[in-house]
């Protein structure tokens, strides 16, 4: 005992500098991540009104109680939320690979079309928001001034949700792309050259060889990607604010909803911690898939 001791002791000297180094991390860690998630989850069981400064006492489980068998709201937020994350992922994926792979090639100014393909993720979404915002406007809005029509696109049920996957896609290509990129520079090129002098098209050589082998980026930047979707609220707040109704309303929109317009603190959190377990067991669900996956490759 008195020696682990000793090696325990001498062990924290000799790594003190490091373990000073990692020390504001740590306090960042603790001060603005773990501690929020422990006071939305205390919060979530009481009835805190931010208009009633006699609230806040613990009503155990009446808000989720409340939520889902009460809320009519909820569930179609849910399904929103879900369609949001898949539709977005799915979109974002299908171009971003094949941008990819092309960006990959030997081209004239190259590293132009790089750069630009960064542009929509380097600006902004609160301004790229209302600039889109504008161009489906139904009055004066460029879509409608190019096409000669007079649709609102925002404004209806048909068209909102066709109108935010299209800005979801335009806004997550970037990230998407630039990782896939990564990946394609480490596939050795005499992959390529022998399955061309084996007589492999291009599309044959994308199937087998190019898509093989950067299938675990694509797993692990999707994981990322769905992740940031879920949470992601600036996008819908700014060109619809969960409208009409709440047709586009997804849990994140609603979390602002009702801790800050309705002021109910309780509720929201509620609402907050839900959305952290849904993603949270996705996550497990999806982790175990991949180390499956990566263990047959």
């Amino acid at each position: 005992m008195k020696k682990e001791k000793r090696s325990s002791r001498l062990s924290l000297k000799q790594n003190y500098f490091f373990y000073l180094m990692i020390l504001p991390t740590l306090l960042y860690l603790l001060i603005f991540q773990i501690y929020p998630i422990i006071e939305t989850v205390r919060i979530s069981f009481t009835n805190w009104l931010l208009t009633d400064q006699s609230s806040g006492g613990y009503v155990g489980f009446a808000n989720y109680t409340r939520l889902f068998t009460q809320d009519s709201n909820f569930w179609t937020l849910f399904r929103n939320s879900v369609f949001w994350v898949l539709g977005s992922t799915v979109l974002q994926y299908f171009f971003a690979i094949p941008i990819s792979v092309l960006l990959n090639q030997k081209m004239r100014a190259r590293g132009l079309w790089r750069g630009l393909m960064m542009v929509p993720w380097v600006t902004p979404m609160v301004i790229a928001g209302l600039i889109w915002r504008w161009m489906f406007e139904g009055n004066y809005g460029l879509f409608n001034q190019l096409l000669g029509t007079d649709i609102v696109w925002l404004a209806d049920s048909s068209t909102v949700w066709i109108c935010l996957l299209i800005v979801s896609t335009w806004k997550g290509i970037p990230y998407a792309t630039l990782m896939f990129l990564a990946g394609l520079q480490g596939i050795p090129g005499d992959l390529y050259e022998a399955a061309y002098v084996d007589g492999a098209g291009p599309f044959r050589r994308f199937w087998h060889i190019t898509l093989p082998l950067l299938s675990p980026v694509i797993m692990v930047t999707a994981l990322t990607s769905m992740v940031a979707t879920w949470t992601k609220f600036e996008t819908i707040w700014t060109m619809t604010s969960g409208g009409p109704g709440y047709t586009t309303s997804i849990l994140p929109v609603y979390i602002y909803m009702k801790a800050f317009r309705s002021f109910e603190m309780g509720v929201g959190s509620a609402v907050a911690v839900v959305a952290m377990l849904v993603m949270t067991i996705f996550i497990i669900i999806y982790l175990k898939f991949y180390r499956k996956y990566t263990e047959r490759l």
